[in-house]
């Protein structure tokens, strides 16, 4: 009998290219286990298969198919959507209905402050995002001491990135000399893309929406200016420099894995072998969304194994008590809320059209580019 594995996709809408990504990433996983003869569950082999609807990236569509995927597809198990708000969303349905949910594109921090038994995250949460950036400004900069900050005035997670940022500049003693708020369907940026240039900052950081951030960081890159650092978030995937071309270059953004950044893997298959996988399925480019997903199928994959059961309660009690390294990174949660620890997000500058790690120390392939428009 096959283990049915139910998850809610952006296929259209504002998250439709990171959706199609995770799909893709979970459907590559459950394809390299289908092909080592499927999942171990106790002493039995038994082959997976990947329940999906879209949820059009809306928020009372992700509740109603999480509900169906629970209550009328019966999945096995659960794994969220990509975005914040979605998975916000989805973490209530599975909460009230008892199912666990296996966080693999909610970076909402919101998710794990509820009283809820029912979430395991794999993915570091949006208000650690930039926090190496000012530390990294500074280790090259030392006189450094201002930030501007732009970013959507709706949605929770440009506030949870926008919220670690601005303690990291207060613990480092660098003055938030303006933060300012833009609607995310404003069809005109170029007062915010103005408002940043003139404000003098040394450090410059935008989080909106995919497509606010893809704009501003364009309007950012058309004016000559002596920002010392740019930071969009939107600036972690490839998208970015596809978009921007040559002028994304030195800009800085947030990522969750990036292959240079693993160095040993304990449990699953290596960096090599997941790109390979996904290689042969047509990506010739891995983001992290799509790394990200598959790395969550491995999570479930180990904790089936350790448990022995399919039962939400078991497999919530074992992932407690793990602390493994895959291809995505180091997998350890704090038993009690499941948001994932030990697990510091990536900083990346693109230069020269290829994407370099800038932060933290341990991973870095080169030092920030400073300044950003030299």
């Amino acid at each position: 009998m096959k283990i049915k594995i139910g998850i809610p996709v952006s296929i259209t809408g504002q998250f439709e290219l990171q959706g199609r990504q995770t799909l893709d990433g979970v459907r590559a996983w459950a394809e390299d286990v289908n092909l080592a003869g499927g999942l171990k569950v106790g002493g039995c082999r038994r082959p997976v298969e990947v329940v999906w609807r879209d949820d059009e990236s809306r928020r009372e569509r992700v509740r109603t198919i999480t509900e169906e995927l629970i209550a009328k597809d019966r999945v096995d198990l659960l794994i969220g959507p990509y975005s914040a708000v979605l998975s916000n969303a989805a973490t209530e349905v599975a909460q009230s209905l008892e199912t666990l949910m296996w966080n693999q594109g909610g970076a909402s921090p919101l998710i794990y402050q509820r009283e809820n038994p029912w979430v395991v995250g794999t993915l570091t949460p949006a208000d650690e995002y930039l926090a190496g950036l000012l530390p990294a400004v500074r280790e090259v900069s030392p006189k450094a001491a201002t930030v501007a900050i732009a970013s959507a005035s709706t949605g929770a997670f440009s506030k949870d990135v926008m919220r670690g940022l601005t303690a990291s500049a207060h613990q480092l003693g660098f003055h938030v000399m303006s933060t300012l708020e833009f609607e995310a369907d404003t069809e005109d940026f170029g007062p915010v893309a103005e408002a940043m240039h003139s404000s003098g900052a040394d450090v410059v950081v935008v989080a909106g929406r995919f497509q606010n951030d893809l704009i501003l960081g364009q309007l950012l890159a058309e004016r000559a200016t002596r920002i010392g650092a740019v930071a969009v978030v939107a600036a972690g995937v490839d998208s970015f420099r596809e978009r921007l071309g040559d002028d994304a270059e030195n800009f800085i953004g947030p990522s969750q894995w990036e292959p240079e950044a693993v160095s040993s893997v304990d449990y699953g298959p290596t960096v090599v072998e997941v790109q390979d996988t996904l290689r042969r399925a047509g990506h010739s480019v891995v983001d992290y969304p799509m790394a990200q997903a598959y790395a969550v199928g491995v999570v479930i994959q180990r904790c089936v194994e350790e448990s022995g059961s399919l039962e939400d309660a078991e497999l919530r009690r074992i992932a407690g008590t793990l602390d493994f390294m895959t291809f995505y990174g180091r997998f350890r949660i704090d038993p009690k809320t499941g948001r994932p620890l030990d697990k510091p997000a990536l900083l990346v500058q693109w230069r020269e059209g290829r994407k370099v790690i800038v932060w933290p120390p341990e991973h870095r392939t080169e030092m920030l580019a400073y300044p950003w428009r030299p």
